[in-house]
């Protein structure tokens, strides 16, 4: 492999790596999240996992959709396709997360093992998904009613829930650093369920329901990378590179139905 190659799969890395979350429990993007999760969040654990896709307009205008349970994530990188299995079936597609995975892992265009010239080793990976891979999953089942959008308005995430149409967000959960580059966020894909005034609810691959408030939601969804935000700590060379990998603040995923 060129060291030319070699410079280019490593700026995809960078873009993937960030959409990627560790399964150790101190660690975890779910155990991040999990420590802003209100207290009413424990109602939602008792709740029937099953709701069919003909009842989730009513159930949207009055409560958080319940999505069905496909299963919960046991990898340290497909919140993607898991998040992407529960809006599918859903929509009563007949399908799981073991599934929506297969078909994912099958898209994603990193090796699952690259070549490091200055070494002469192999590393072993494995890391997110993108944006426009997970959109292309989707339209596997569902064509051209897969919708995909960066810095989206609150409004329209808010319009989506509660018109019965759940969202798949990326939002961040933390960050790393990597020496000579810089601090690089850690990414991680939630379905969002609904909102309140001043809630929003979303399902996470642990197939547990939760809440954040308005402002610690949209802190999340911002990524660091909003230009015009007070939160943004990421350099623009990062955030270049994220973004020419699709990787951009207010991403949303959702089928238009």
């Amino acid at each position: 492999m060129s060291f030319l190659r070699f410079f280019k799969n490593i700026t995809l890395v960078i873009a993937s790596m960030a959409i990627a979350v560790t399964v150790t429990p101190t660690a975890s993007a779910i155990a991040t999240l999990k420590n802003l999760h209100l207290a009413n969040n424990k109602d939602e654990d008792n709740k029937d996992q099953n709701l069919i896709a003909a009842d989730r307009s009513q159930a949207a205008r009055s409560q958080p959709m319940q999505l069905p349970d496909t299963g919960a994530q046991d990898d340290s990188w497909s919140c993607g396709p898991n998040s992407a299995a529960r809006v599918l079936r859903y929509y009563a597609h007949d399908v799981d997360y073991a599934m929506v995975r297969d078909v994912t892992n099958k898209k994603l265009f990193l090796p699952q093992r690259m070549h490091n010239p200055f070494t002469n080793q192999w590393i072993e990976m494995r890391t997110g998904t993108p944006p426009l891979t997970l959109q292309q999953v989707l339209q596997r089942w569902e064509g051209d009613r897969v919708k995909r959008s960066s810095q989206t308005s609150f409004d329209k995430l808010i319009s989506l829930v509660r018109s019965g149409k759940p969202a798949i967000a990326l939002v961040r959960v933390g960050n790393f650093s990597i020496p000579y580059v810089g601090s690089i966020p850690i990414l991680h894909w939630i379905v969002v369920t609904g909102a309140d005034s001043g809630q929003i609810y979303y399902t996470d691959t642990n197939s547990q329901a939760y809440s954040l408030s308005y402002q610690d939601f949209q802190t999340k969804w911002n990524l660091g990378l909003d230009k015009n935000g007070s939160d943004r700590d990421v350099s623009v060379a990062i955030a270049n590179v994220l973004k020419s990998n699709g990787v951009e603040a207010r991403t949303l995923v959702w089928i238009e139905r």
